[in-house]
């Protein structure tokens, strides 16, 4: 056995103490300082010097902002803005801090259906329909909406005859068109406890289609024509993993809102001839919400429609057309000017974001737009078919409601007050 150590060789031994308290001080430093030191290396030699290593990009989808490099000086220090740019630039580019999160939402996703992603605004139904949270609560009557009450339908619909008048005066094509509702179109899909009954086609769409008829304004009821076209077809018009329609539907009412147009006799446009055929790989907004959820292994192998069209390429000569809408719409843009439906279209997204201009055979063009002031609405005033697009989740949306007051400020009682002066 060892012999014990008397008190005076105890005392003259170091302690180890202090050497873990000074290590330990050292450690919290120096993380605090990291930060700061990652800050002012990146500005000064860039990401790309000081992490060669990383390759590639590792960004979480989402809505996210190009990063703006900021100037690296003491007033940038000062306001975080140095800081603030490394915080954001470095979850784009550490593949563990993708790797983590990836995994944890698939635990979620996998195990219990349920996501945190887009700030818990992706809902998970049953056989993993993927929808989100505004458009259920739509559905399921869990919002105060405008469309709930019938004098705001009646008004709105008033409103609705009074541009519809404006351009037909002006021998000019005005339609209305109702997109459709995931949730409204599959409500058996939507979970449980939501405690939503499955109505069918929904009160204010039945209303606002009598209105719509009673008034006699052209119009396109997206959500009736989807339950039509799923019948026809046997197959959904809504992709699993997207909260968009598919191609094949939005084909489908493309048309008849051609249809629509033609009716009148004095603008004839070409119908679409298409065919299609199914795929198991999900592209585009036929996948929007499963790239949302960021999970590890995203699931976009699911039937999903491709539509050729088979139209000759001939321009409809000097036609030109604004289209003011939604996501929704995007997809019908895409239609027409692939199949060269109109010499010029402008389209208003969401009216009042931005402004796209495409003309067949040239690159499109993005413009930034001031509406609220009266300018920008020149393609509005000139063109031969002007489109307003509401989707049945909402019915009286804020960028139609914005449409309809710019163009009463600017465009209305200036045509009055040309028709009071010249009589």
């Amino acid at each position: 056995m060892k012999e014990k150590m008397n008190s005076k060789e105890c005392k003259a031994m170091p302690s180890k103490k202090p050497r873990l308290k000074h290590n330990l001080v050292w450690v919290v430093f120096g993380t605090l300082l990291l930060p700061g030191i990652l800050a002012i290396l990146v500005s000064l030699c860039g990401p790309r010097v000081i992490l060669k290593w990383m390759k590639s990009d590792y960004a979480l989808g989402g809505k996210t902002q190009p990063l703006t490099t900021p100037v690296f000086d003491l007033a940038h220090i000062k306001s975080h803005a140095v800081q603030k740019y490394v915080e954001e630039w470095l979850p784009r580019h550490l593949p563990l801090y993708s790797l983590f999160i990836r995994l944890n939402n698939q635990i979620y996703y996998s195990i219990f259906k349920k996501s945190y992603a887009d700030n818990s605004r992706l809902i998970v139904g049953k056989s993993n329909q993927l929808f989100e949270m505004i458009y259920i609560n739509s559905y399921c009557n869990r919002l105060d909406m405008p469309f709930r009450h019938k004098e705001n339908l009646r008004e709105w619909a008033n409103k609705l005859k009074i541009i519809s008048d404006f351009f037909e005066k002006q021998g000019k094509t005005f339609v209305f068109v109702i997109t459709p509702s995931k949730a409204e179109y599959m409500p058996e899909a939507i979970p449980h406890r939501w405690h939503c009954q499955d109505a069918g086609l929904s009160a204010h769409i039945k209303e606002m289609e009598k209105l719509l008829t009673e008034r006699k304004i052209r119009f396109v009821n997206g959500s009736t024509l989807m339950k039509q076209a799923t019948q026809q077809y046997q197959l959904a018009m809504f992709p699993r993993g997207g909260i968009h329609w598919n191609m094949l539907g939005a084909s489908i009412e493309t048309n008849a809102i051609i249809d629509v147009i033609n009716r009148d006799g004095h603008i004839h446009l070409q119908p679409l001839h298409f065919d299609y055929t199914m795929q198991n790989e999900a592209h585009g907004q036929d996948k929007d919400l499963m790239w949302l959820l960021n999970l590890l292994r995203p699931d976009y192998h699911y039937p999903v429609p491709k539509v050729i069209y088979k139209n000759s390429p001939i321009t409809a000569q000097h036609l030109s057309a604004a289209l003011i809408g939604g996501s929704f719409l995007e997809k019908i843009v895409d239609i027409f000017t692939e199949n060269k439906t109109f010499s010029k279209l402008s389209y208003y997204r969401y009216f009042k974001l931005d402004r796209t201009e495409y003309t067949p055979g040239k690159p499109s063009i993005k413009n930034e737009i001031q509406v609220e002031s009266g300018k920008d609405l020149a393609p509005i005033l000139t063109a031969d078919v002007v489109i307003l697009e509401e989707n049945a989740a909402g019915s009286i949306t804020q960028h139609a409601e914005l449409f309809y007051n710019v163009m009463n400020q600017f465009a209305f009682s200036n045509r009055q007050k040309h028709m009071d002066v010249h009589g």
